[in-house]
């Protein structure tokens, strides 16, 4: 089967424009650390060109609690629109707050391990959009009971001890009491 030049130029040029869609992977820079041990970071793409794009942000997080949100908004200009496809954070969908000229995704306290993360863009850009998002991270903290359920422990176990007395009297031979 013979190949024609034309038809590999027409790949050539489908090929170029398919790569102009889909970016490389981005990285994702932090804040410095809070006393506390959070941080946050910010994520985004400007004038991104018409038609659909991927952007894959890869990062680094501790075992903890995450939260992410992204959004992106036009006043007339069609031009600047952006329209969410998909949005995941390490595979997971972000919960759509809204879409049209204002465009939110959010995901709030989902449990991170530590080791890479990767959170996947897609959409479609009316030829000059722009969106922003936000990470956020928290070390998990440790269980501490209310005040309720501590009473309600002491109470548990002052009525098992008084059960535990009761039935010791109840089991004592008369002449012995």
């Amino acid at each position: 089967m013979k190949s024609s030049p034309f038809a590999a130029a027409v790949a050539a040029v489908l090929l170029a424009a398919a790569a102009t869609h889909a970016s490389a992977a981005q990285s994702i820079s932090f804040a410095a650390t809070a006393p506390d041990g959070s941080f946050t970071g910010m994520f985004g793409n400007t004038a991104i060109a018409g038609g659909a794009f991927t952007d894959t942000f890869n990062f680094s997080m501790p075992t903890g609690v995450a939260g992410i949100t992204i959004s992106s908004n036009f006043t007339t200009d069609q031009m600047n629109n952006i329209d969410f496809t998909s949005v995941t954070f390490d595979g997971q969908a972000l919960n759509v707050g809204s879409t049209g000229q204002v465009e939110f995704r959010s995901l709030v306290g989902v449990p991170v391990t530590s080791g890479p993360q990767q959170v996947v863009v897609s959409g479609t850009s009316g030829g000059n959009g722009s969106y922003a998002g936000t990470l956020s991270f928290a070390l998990p903290t440790a269980a501490v009971p209310e005040p309720a359920s501590w009473a309600l422990m002491m109470l548990g176990f002052g009525g098992a001890g008084g059960l535990m007395r009761s039935r010791r009297r109840a089991l004592q031979p008369a002449g012995l009491a």
